[in-house]
């Protein structure tokens, strides 16, 4: 790793509970943090992707602001498969508001084995974040900018212009405890609606 800060003194991982659920910490390849949330086989989310639609009520997203809590790509990626707003078919990427969005859903966490859960995490290495062990010329990331489409070129490039900012141990650990508590409220949810996450997506 580059430079001083507080990664020097925490540690690259942690495991402990919240909301009743597991919940576990690792520190990512650049240096930034993970976290990820176990849940077991009653819940109906259990064994869907990340890219599996969900049907919400509006009040499920209330207070949220569009770009607050979500991969700026699933998002544009949700935008272009036609979807009328962010309650229309949401993707279990988008329906959790945590840090850069839901982007892993696997059997277990990166590093160990399965262990009869199902986990969905988030990473803190997006753009707006610091990332202590990586360092991208500004020549590549004008590139990586370039090969978007066009339409959302310049919110990337006002992202990209930020210093980044260090999400420590804390902040994590906060956003772990947030998403283990939606996790919980969302199977009340999606109960009310009369959902079942579809089993035919379910990996066992």
């Amino acid at each position: 790793m580059t430079d001083h800060g507080p990664w020097e003194t925490e540690p690259d991982s942690l495991d402990f509970e919240a909301e009743g659920l597991p919940c576990a910490m690792r520190r990512g390849g650049f240096g930034c943090w993970c976290g990820y949330v176990g849940i077991g086989p009653e819940h109906p989310l259990y064994g869907l992707p990340t890219n599996h639609p969900l049907a919400l009520p509006p009040s499920w997203f209330d207070g949220r602001k569009v770009d607050d809590g979500m991969g700026p790509m699933d998002m544009f990626i949700h935008i272009l498969s036609g979807a009328k707003s962010i309650d229309d078919a949401c993707p279990i990427s988008l329906a959790f508001h945590v840090h850069g969005g839901c982007n892993w859903a696997e059997d277990h966490v990166p590093g160990s084995e399965p262990d009869g859960r199902w986990w969905f995490g988030f990473d803190c290495g997006h753009a707006g974040d610091y990332m202590p062990g990586r360092k991208i010329p500004d020549e590549l990331i004008s590139q990586m900018i370039d090969s978007l489409p066009e339409e959302a070129r310049e919110t990337m490039r006002r992202i990209a212009g930020k210093p980044g900012q260090y999400r420590d141990q804390q902040y994590v650990v906060s956003e772990c405890q947030s998403l283990a508590a939606q996790l919980n409220a969302i199977v009340k949810v999606l109960a009310r609606e009369n959902v079942n996450g579809g089993t035919d997506h379910r990996r066992d």
